[in-house]
């Protein structure tokens, strides 16, 4: 059954509440809760003739107080406990419980975090050892085909150039044979020189492997632009708290500053070089966010590309420019 406040106690006039013990405590509870403690405090620092204060920090003697009112404040604070204080404890017990699980959650999620990260390291460790190999098998490829090549046109010019002689001797005096060796020697030396020009075009092999090489080596690189530089900086300080604006925590091998030392008010570019491509990926992703954080509107994040690469965007980016002032003008 609902007990009705206003008739236990006139310090529960006006409160408004008439409910059964033991229900859920509610939000709009405190202030009746504060209240009603509050005109208990003030009636017993009346009664004890001192400050309230003293009342609240149990400072208070009450030899003096006759049984009936002691025991009406002591209905006050035991009603309070049993309609308001238990509750709120039984509801407290259930938040910890909660917030128990979920750092049981959380802990059991970082783990699995951690041995996808370690899977993903693996994996791209294979990757590199592939590519580490192939490279190799191509340079040592290379070589042969330039090693056989060589050998067989200096063969080849060999004996062209002895059947030259022998026939010509057959037929001339020595002034002619002597001509003849001349003209040899120089035939052979210019089919020497045409037949390895043709094989050391293979040069492209090697430069087009050197490429791959440094493409794989620049998708675990990122370039941050835009950071305030100052002389005594932390560089990696700087550079964990852009990533932290981003949520992510990846695992930077290095970072600097790249180009000349700037003049006053110019700011280098940072290289950061990540364990993986992933996470190069994972921040590209999130990079655009950070024109929404105050402290990062002037922070720019890109992959690190090539000469030819960024050449190629800026031409692109110039077209853009061009078709748009020609649209403009074209509206007007």
């Amino acid at each position: 059954m609902p007990i009705p406040l206003e008739g236990i106690s006139p310090y529960f006039e006006g409160i408004g509440i008439d409910r059964p013990c033991h229900t859920e405590f509610r939000k709009g509870d405190v202030p009746a809760v504060q209240r009603v403690t509050g005109l208990v405090f003030k009636d017993m620092a009346r009664v004890l003739n001192m400050g309230e204060s003293a009342v609240r920090d149990g400072r208070a003697v009450y030899t003096n107080v006759n049984k009936d009112k002691l025991c009406e404040w002591l209905g006050h604070f035991a009603w309070l406990t049993e309609y308001y204080m238990e509750p709120l404890m039984s509801a407290a017990c259930g938040v910890a419980d909660e917030v128990e699980k979920l750092k049981t959650e959380k802990i059991t999620d970082q783990k699995t975090i951690i041995a996808l990260q370690e899977k993903v390291i693996a994996k791209k460790d294979r990757h590199l050892t592939r590519v580490q190999e192939a490279v190799k098998t191509g340079m040592q490829s290379y070589a042969t085909t330039v090693e056989t090549t060589c050998s067989e046109a200096v063969k080849t010019g060999m004996q062209s150039y002895a059947s030259a002689v022998e026939t010509k001797c057959s037929e001339a005096y020595s002034a002619k044979v002597e001509e003849t060796v001349k003209g040899g020697i120089q035939t052979y030396a210019s089919a020497l020189e045409s037949k390895c020009s043709e094989v050391f075009s293979g040069k492209k092999i090697a430069e087009a492997m050197k490429s791959a090489v440094q493409a794989e080596d620049r998708s675990r690189n990122v370039i941050i632009f835009g950071v305030e530089e100052q002389s005594n900086e932390i560089v990696e300080d700087k550079v964990a708290e852009i990533f932290s604006h981003l949520d992510e925590k990846p695992l930077v091998l290095q970072s600097s500053r790249i180009g000349l030392v700037p003049k006053a008010g110019r700011k280098r570019p940072i290289k950061v070089v990540l364990r993986g491509s992933d996470h190069v990926k994972q921040i590209l992703r999130k990079a655009k966010n950070l024109k929404d954080i105050t402290a990062c509107k002037t922070v720019f994040v890109c992959a690190d590309r090539s000469v030819e690469e960024r050449q190629e965007i800026k031409k692109k980016v110039e077209e853009r420019k061009r078709q748009r002032i020609e649209a403009t003008a074209e509206v007007t």
